[in-house]
């Protein structure tokens, strides 16, 4: 007689259901360009948090009323051109990544693909060039930092479908073979970066489409709807659901979330810079105030304290507790493991919902200072607390507030799947 599945069986079965189009659109050639150019680009990201954070040290009404560090105040502005120019203008550099990553997706020169994204990028934003009062010619950058990021996506399409299809209909200038490579490659590019000139300059020049003004006036206030306390408590509760059928939540979720939340974090380290209101709540690390923190670390903590009765526990523990402090959490997730376990599923999708809708809401009504500052994802979670939003006490203190809802949470449960671990163990 056929048996019924089990509760983990069937969300597994469903969970296969669900997560199968998300891994094909994380899939498709122009997400993982833009996945891959994003990364790409995160050490300049937080090259510029470095330098606005010595800025905001240095400056009088950066952190405080009075510079923290006054040694620094003659050196401000200074300072704070390193991360004017690489947050401030970090839609040039995904242009030139994205385009990158996406041609050696399509098989064609790298550099081609980034000279043609380049290119593309600058025509899609200009119509022409200016001149100011001292008669020198400039070119304005204000859509070349968060606001520019849809627009150095679109260049990147654009770009490389078109050097795409004329090589692959020999739509190119051939030279003999006895021409060096990169000469053959630079001419081969003419047609293609012809072609690429024609659309961008027709779309922009011919056509005044100002396609930054239209992102700005039209889809990113529609997508800004989704910063809310319900999207994002519904993004982790998936996230954690994802992780406990075996499948990295973070990877097949993040590459839908990441471009937006990229583009958050640029716009909210905009606004500190024009002395403005921080827009956004949701930006890339507000996940890491609670996520994990909620979870593998009381998890941590009990695996310790049943390190007499199980010590495999212990081992466990001890292996898994430095990772796990800078938020590198598989050890544990794998290892325990929390991965497809009847007694751990429950409190660790309650508590990332329950910790995820606090952290937002804390952070949406002012005791969590919204973050601003792109630190690395590994910093461990207090000290990315207290400096993403330029010196948040609530941030330090939101964290140990998830980990003691953790504790909680998981506390009876953890306690059954001990005295179940027992039982096996004594061959009850």
């Amino acid at each position: 007689m056929k048996q019924k599945p089990t509760l983990i069986q069937q969300m597994i079965a469903r969970m296969d259901a669900i997560s199968k189009p998300m891994i094909r659109f994380g899939k498709l050639p122009f997400i993982r360009a833009i996945t891959s150019g994003m990364i790409a680009t995160v050490g300049i990201t937080m090259i510029g948090s470095l330098f606005l954070i010595l800025y905001l040290l240095g400056s009088d009404g950066g952190l405080s009323e009075k510079a923290l560090l006054p040694f620094l105040t003659p050196y401000a502005s200074k300072l704070i051109l390193v991360n004017q120019f690489s947050m401030g203008i970090m839609a040039l550099y995904m242009a030139v990544s994205m385009g990158s990553e996406y041609a050696e997706i399509k098989s064609f020169s790298k550099t081609t693909g980034a000279v043609g994204s380049l290119f593309a990028f600058i025509l899609l934003n200009y119509n022409r060039i200016d001149v100011n009062s001292a008669g020198v010619s400039v070119f304005p950058i204000n859509y070349w930092g968060g606001a520019g990021v849809i627009t150095a996506i679109v260049a990147m399409v654009i770009s490389t479908g078109i050097i795409a299809f004329c090589y692959k209909h020999n739509l190119k200038i051939r030279l003999p073979d006895s021409v060096p490579p990169a000469i053959a490659e630079s001419f081969s590019a003419v047609i293609p970066y012809l072609l690429i000139a024609l659309m961008t300059w027709g779309i922009r020049t011919l056509a005044d489409i100002n396609l930054p003004q239209l992102v700005l006036t039209g889809l990113l206030p529609v997508l800004s709807a989704a910063d809310n306390v319900y999207t994002y408590t519904l993004c982790y509760a998936l996230i954690s659901v994802f992780w406990i059928c075996g499948l990295h939540g973070d990877s097949i979720v993040g590459s839908v979330v990441t471009p937006l939340l990229n583009t958050w974090m640029i716009e909210n380290n905009d606004a500190v810079l024009a002395g403005v209101a921080i827009p956004h709540t949701w930006t890339p690390n507000l996940n890491r105030l609670h996520m994990w923190i909620s979870t593998v670390w009381p998890l941590e903590v009990y695996m310790f304290a049943s390190g007499k009765r199980l010590p495999q526990m212990k081992a466990l523990a001890t292996i898994g507790l430095i990772p796990a402090l800078f938020g590198v959490v598989e050890p544990v997730i794998y290892g325990l493991p929390v991965v497809l376990n009847p007694f751990l599923a429950l409190p660790f999708i309650l508590t990332h919902t329950i910790t995820g809708a606090l952290t937002y809401l804390a952070t949406q009504f002012g005791f969590v200072a919204k973050m601003y500052l792109n630190l690395p994802w590994a910093t461990p979670a207090p000290i990315l607390g207290f400096l993403g939003g330029g010196g948040s006490i609530g941030g330090l203190l939101i964290v140990f507030v998830n980990f003691g809802v953790g504790l909680l949470i998981f506390y009876p449960f953890f306690k059954a799947y001990e005295r179940a671990e027992m039982k096996k163990e004594s061959g009850v």
